[in-house]
């Protein structure tokens, strides 16, 4: 088994999600039956195969802000969303939850993960839990649980991304968001009276197990894993096979006191995540250059009639 822990964030306050454990793929041993030949024989025996239910769609959105909470200028075209940013301006990721259930959300800036700092993958990666009708705002690459290294707009050759190997994923940002699976609700049924005692306990009251015991959870979540930096390190290195054609990249800035704690999550499905959303960021000369109008207040409109250079014999007096 291995760990991945996860960040959660409570009424806009940053609080890092539980550690909880994520099997690595394996080949099963001798004698283990895999899921799918169990629920063959099931079927084959005459017993009824209950299919795992799909996710439910999680109402997530995703939008970035300046360093005040100020939406930046987004742009519909082409079926992609591209957000303005300005050269060395900081900006901030919110992610909300317009749902009824609570939504893990797996962040990736420039291709790389936003708590881990390595390439993204979220079927792997853990990310901020967010409640029902809350948002979280992700103000930077995570540092530790009390501070963040600030998103800021650089050339893409100074981003962090391409700092780490990978050049070609600068200027995009994504979320994954991933329902949580139902917690189970045990109902105890109503106390029986105590049966009267002639010196002997009675054996319903002997083997009866205390309703805390009935409906405890089966175990604690494992702790963390050590990580292997060598290999993770030595991966996320390699050279990319190309580089970006956009104007801007995501630094990873000064540092902020941003703190977090663990909390315990367990996804509907592991890893597939119930929405995926994206959106492309770059200045304004790369969204001119892609067709789309920054500036349509400033483009000049021709007058509604043919100006005429001499429309009138002789000068009309005018009162100054």
């Amino acid at each position: 088994m291995r760990t991945f822990c996860q960040m959660a964030v409570s009424l806009g306050v940053l609080s890092v999600v539980g550690c909880a454990s994520s099997a690595v793929a394996r080949k099963p041993a001798a004698g283990e039956a895999s899921a799918a030949s169990a629920a063959r024989e099931s079927a084959a025996a005459g017993a009824p195969v209950r299919p795992v239910p799909p996710s439910p769609p999680a109402a997530c959105r995703l939008s970035v802000e300046d360093e005040h909470g100020q939406p930046l200028p987004t742009y519909a075209h082409q079926g992609k969303t591209w957000v303005l940013g300005t050269l060395g301006q900081r900006y901030v990721v919110r992610v909300s939850n317009h749902g009824p259930g609570r939504v893990e959300a797996v962040v990736s800036v420039d291709g790389r993960d936003v708590v881990s700092g390595e390439v993204a993958d979220y079927r792997q990666q853990r990310g901020y839990l967010v409640h029902p009708g809350d948002s979280v705002v992700i103000d930077g690459f995570r540092q530790s649980f009390e501070s963040v290294a600030a998103f800021r707009f650089v050339s893409p050759g100074r981003s962090y991304s391409a700092r780490r190997g990978t050049p070609q994923n600068t200027g995009v940002i994504g979320v994954a968001c991933f329902a949580e699976k139902p917690r189970a609700i045990v109902v105890a049924p109503p106390p029986r009276p105590n049966p009267p005692m002639y010196g002997h306990r009675h054996a319903d009251a002997a083997g009866a197990a205390p309703a805390e015991e009935a409906s405890a959870p089966s175990g604690a979540p494992p702790p963390m894993a050590p990580k292997k930096e060598g290999a993770a390190r030595q991966r996320s290195y390699e050279p990319a096979p190309s580089a970006s054609t956009d104007h801007l990249g995501t630094q990873y800035g000064e540092s902020h006191y941003s703190p977090v704690h663990e909390v315990p999550f367990q996804r509907w499905h592991r890893t597939r995540p119930s929405r995926l959303i994206t959106l492309r960021y770059d200045d304004a000369a790369g969204l001119q250059a892609r067709g789309i109008d920054v500036y349509p207040e400033w483009r000049y409109s021709a007058p509604p009639h043919d100006p005429q250079a001499f429309p009138t014999r002789f000068a009309a007096p005018v009162d100054f």
